[in-house]
């Protein structure tokens, strides 16, 4: 099996664990030829999402969310120790033990953007990713996001350093 081929079925859990310190992509729509354009909702008026299309608060915590392997609220070391391993095998690292981002970059649905941001973890420059990379990375999420620092990461201290975080990158 390639390692193209043990990424797709898993890059959800890649992207629930890896990408906690990434921020959502925009989606676009392709729009009829002489349609007219949406009406803009009037001031004050609340938004109307289309179905299934959630917010970015929900998204964050069910992002947040899914290391809870206790459903306790709270993500403990224990637990990001975990999701930081079941996300790093889901990438299906190679022979060697890196996971080569050219090659994620073919995986369908990886996108741009979240390849980008994978490449951020590459601190050394070589074009893969080694555990270490990853466990670096995303320990330095941790400590930062644990705004009480009790090594417990609840869904609220998550959802309220992401939305910083994205925040102070515009």
């Amino acid at each position: 099996m390639t390692q193209m081929s043990r990424a797709i079925p898993l890059l959800c859990a890649a992207a629930c664990g890896l990408a906690l310190a990434m921020p959502a992509t925009a989606q676009t729509t392709a729009s009829t030829p002489g349609a007219a354009p949406p009406a803009k909702p009037a001031p004050g008026a609340q938004q109307q999402r289309p179905a299934g299309k959630r917010s970015l608060d929900e998204r964050l915590q069910a992002i947040c969310a899914a290391a809870d392997r206790d459903h306790d609220g709270n993500v403990s070391l224990d637990e990001f120790h975990q999701d930081i391993v079941q996300s790093w095998h889901s990438l299906g690292p190679d022979a060697s033990g890196h996971v080569v981002l050219a090659e994620l970059a073919q995986v369908p649905g990886m996108g741009k953007g979240r390849t980008r941001r994978l490449a951020a973890a590459d601190k050394d420059g070589d074009g893969k990713l080694s555990f270490k990379e990853v466990v670096e990375t995303r320990m330095a999420y941790f400590d930062a996001a644990d705004a009480d620092s009790n090594d417990l990461l609840s869904v609220p201290e998550c959802v309220a350093y992401e939305k910083q975080r994205r925040k102070s990158k515009q």
